[in-house]
């Protein structure tokens, strides 16, 4: 057999796909991964909605009882689930650089999960003013105590 007379590796394992999708095998297999996929993603948003209404009852406790205890763990529900969140609404890719600075795009993943941010953020925004003031109040009576 001679060099020519074979087809490039590369046209072969096209063609290969092609008749696999032909088939129906690939499509199966997509259609199941799909459903996979779906499946983790409810379940990743019931977990965000459950640490949306904790975060809610933490800030309910907040505003009752202004502690250090309940100061904490408010603050560090509402890191976790704008940490969480974010990673699942958003997407950000790389572009590159430009003098010193690193330049990129953020897209909108989930617009379902991107508008519970926003509403969670909005509707928090008198108890992390809370927050803020009595961690202000914390600083200074330490400065003063110094």
């Amino acid at each position: 057999m001679k060099i020519t007379d074979s087809q490039p590796s590369t046209i072969r394992s096209r063609e290969n796909r092609r008749g696999v999708t032909q088939r129906g095998g690939a499509s199966i297999f997509f259609d199941e991964l799909n459903r996979q996929e779906g499946k983790q993603q409810d379940t990743e948003k019931q977990s965000l909605k459950d640490l949306r209404d904790k975060l809610f009852d933490a800030g309910d406790r907040l505003e009752q009882e202004p502690s250090p205890a309940n100061l904490a763990e408010f603050r560090e529900l509402i890191g976790t689930f704008a940490k969480k969140a974010t990673s699942m609404a958003y997407r950000f890719e790389s572009m590159g650089s430009y003098i010193g600075s690193n330049l990129g795009l953020v897209s909108v993943i989930d617009k379902e999960v991107d508008e519970l941010l926003r509403l969670v953020m909005q509707g928090q925004q008198a108890r992390i003013a809370i927050a803020a003031k009595i961690s202000t109040i914390k600083g200074l009576i330490i400065k003063l105590s110094a």
